[in-house]
């Protein structure tokens, strides 16, 4: 992102924090006036999401476009160095976010992806508590909204593409927004997160490490709070921080294959086929629970954003306290392409079932 356009944003941000707090933090979902002027195709936006927090993104629009487009709203995942445009790993950033609305813009779509709250622009208040799984659901509803009542979309059919933990969220909102046409799900987890996490653990500590990990968790649910710190093994402090129990406690409650049933859009179910973490067994189970309207497509990609495999760098295990063994799959961080083959794929069948809806 240019640094005239984070300038603007920041300005952008703070005067609309401070029209929410003159109506009281509520108010509509109707675009706010004030926003970026329109640069490479891009235009900085601000959205109300959940509880009326002003939520940071940028819409995507199709060169000359004449009148209205179909649109899709990107959603992320929850790793902390996740903003708008990608991962922005200390090491090399991995833009997967930017790619998929480049893509989808130059396919003649209206997009939008956001930060999620507590992320870049989406600024939580200091002494405001900590995001939870219900609100990052809601707020990519609010973003669906917010493109509904776009003057580029009109009245034409909406696609969410969820990324990894974004894609439980797509489904929710899928699910329930009938603007929604067309989902698409790109390294996302079939099975509990609790699974993903303990199957890492045993990898790296081994057993006993993973049996420890699954006790805390169905402590932190069963009784909404984690266990105290010198419960916790060490090797977890990294996953189960202290002062997140909530939000943890959403995380690790959901039942997204309950989720993936309520689905009735065309769903494309996308997964690298060499990942350690996310792996055809989820995508199977996804699915599954959608059934008719669900296709998988797998690629060869070793890690969850649609980086092509690595085979001349060492193999390391997936240990979910690395955030990096998770997001760049079980091999060093390095600059690569994006595998343009799952990207096309993928903005394919977005761009065929949109034209196939009646919004």
């Amino acid at each position: 992102m240019k640094v005239r356009q984070r300038r603007f944003l920041a300005v952008l941000v703070g005067v609309c924090l401070a029209a929410a707090a003159c109506s009281g933090g509520g108010g509509s979902d109707d675009p706010d006036p004030t926003e970026g002027a329109l640069v490479d195709g891009e235009r900085l936006v601000a959205f109300r999401g959940t509880g009326g927090l002003t939520l940071g993104g940028t819409l995507g629009v199709p060169d000359n476009l004449d009148g209205t487009a179909p649109a899709v709203v990107i959603v992320p995942t929850i790793a902390p160095t996740t903003d708008r445009d990608g991962f922005q790993h200390n090491t090399m950033p991995d833009l997967l976010y930017k790619d998929l609305s480049d893509a989808f813009r130059a396919a003649g779509m209206v997009t939008l992806r956001y930060d999620r709250r507590g992320i870049g622009a989406s600024r939580i208040e200091s002494g405001q508590r900590k995001p939870t799984y219900e609100e990052m659901v809601g707020d990519a509803a609010g973003a669906v909204r917010f493109l509904a009542g776009r003057k580029e979309v009109g009245k034409n059919a909406i696609a969410m593409v969820g990324h990894d933990i974004g894609g439980w969220s797509a489904m929710k909102v899928a699910a329930t927004e009938s603007r929604v046409k067309s989902l698409a799900l790109v390294s996302t987890p079939g099975r509990p997160l609790v699974d993903i996490y303990a199957d890492g653990f045993k990898a790296v500590y081994g057993q006993s490490s993973a049996d420890q990990f699954r006790t805390s968790v169905a402590e932190l649910v069963r009784d909404g709070k984690l266990p105290s710190p010198d419960r916790i093994n060490a090797q977890h402090q990294g996953v189960l921080g202290q002062g997140q129990d909530e939000w943890l406690k959403g995380m690790f409650a959901a039942a997204p294959l309950v989720d993936a049933n309520q689905v009735k859009v065309p769903t494309l179910v996308t997964v690298g086929g060499q990942s350690t973490t996310v792996t055809k067994v989820d995508a199977d189970l996804i699915a599954q629970a959608i059934g008719s309207p669900a296709q998988i497509v797998t690629f060869a990609a070793d890690a969850t954003t649609l980086r092509p495999p690595q085979p001349d760098t060492a193999a390391i295990p997936f240990n979910p306290a690395d955030e990096s063994t998770h997001l760049f799959g079980a091999r060093p961080v390095v600059a690569v392409p994006r595998d343009m083959a799952a990207v096309n794929q993928t903005t394919t069948f977005v761009q065929t079932s949109l034209k196939a809806a009646k919004a």
